[in-house]
């Protein structure tokens, strides 16, 4: 009896919802044992759920407070989550097939920081109490460290590590083979910060606010320019992303 029981909680726990879309903007879906689910505010989230956009825009929220926001044509997976309060059993790992995600990590990334990991096909990223965005797509990578720090693994079986801190950004370039062809870090300008973040909802400090009756996205500009702006989004916003030019290594809007 009580194994049954034990199989019937797990299978529970299994179906229990891991978190929430909380914003979606334009078109966006959730492939869940070969279904295509459009997605849609309020949207439970469960492991192995596949989460892509095509041309909209998506934000989620993990009950470990992690928040994460999708930019356009992004392909996200959710391939392993664990979390209950007050329990040092956690886990988190998910995977940027291509696109952009913005991440505030929660308390995993607190409690057990190597047990968060966000993959591509050239790195794991483990942040460490962290704000954080990482572009994908064929040729290159890009990530961004607007608070802590993050600690990038190659998975070319050589255990090769990089660490980015507050302020730093870095580009990472491809082989046809996809394997690493070049790794360039530098600093992000107060300026540069300004123009890329600050009118856009996916590379601003984006944060649920769950004390109040919706949700709500707080647009925060990096401390050191001394500015704070809340603003609730609402139908009429307009929000983009960057995409990289790899012809010339500048960034200019999309859509």
């Amino acid at each position: 009896m009580n194994k049954i029981l034990f199989i019937a909680m797990m299978a529970t726990l299994a179906l229990a919802d891991i978190g929430r879309v909380t914003v979606v903007k334009g078109d966006a879906s959730v492939e869940r044992d070969v279904k295509i689910l459009k997605a849609h505010n309020e949207m439970g989230l469960l492991k192995q759920d596949i989460v892509e956009t095509a041309q909209g825009r998506l934000q989620m929220y993990f009950n470990d407070k992690t928040v994460i926001s999708l930019g356009r044509e992004s392909r996200f997976v959710i391939k392993e989550y664990l979390y209950e309060e007050n329990s040092e059993q956690v886990a988190a790992t998910f995977k940027l097939e291509k696109g952009f995600v913005k991440t505030i990590t929660g308390a995993i990334g607190k409690i057990m920081p190597d047990l968060f990991v966000l993959e591509t096909s050239t790195t794991k990223m483990t942040p460490h109490g962290t704000i954080w965005s990482a572009e994908v797509n064929d040729e290159s990578e890009i990530y961004k460290v607007l608070e802590g720090r993050v600690t990038l693994v190659y998975n070319d079986g050589l255990d090769r590590k990089v660490e980015l801190l507050a302020g730093e950004t870095a580009l990472l370039k491809k082989a046809k083979d996809g394997s690493v062809k070049s790794f360039k870090k530098s600093k992000i300008t107060n300026s540069d910060m300004r123009s890329r973040y600050e009118n856009s909802l996916e590379q601003n400090l984006a944060i649920v606010n769950e004390e109040k009756d919706r949700n709500l996205i707080r647009d925060t500009i990096p401390s050191n320019t001394g500015e704070t702006v809340n603003d609730p989004i609402d139908e009429g916003d307009v929000i983009e992303e960057e995409v990289h030019d790899n012809r010339d290594g500048e960034k200019t809007p999309k859509g």
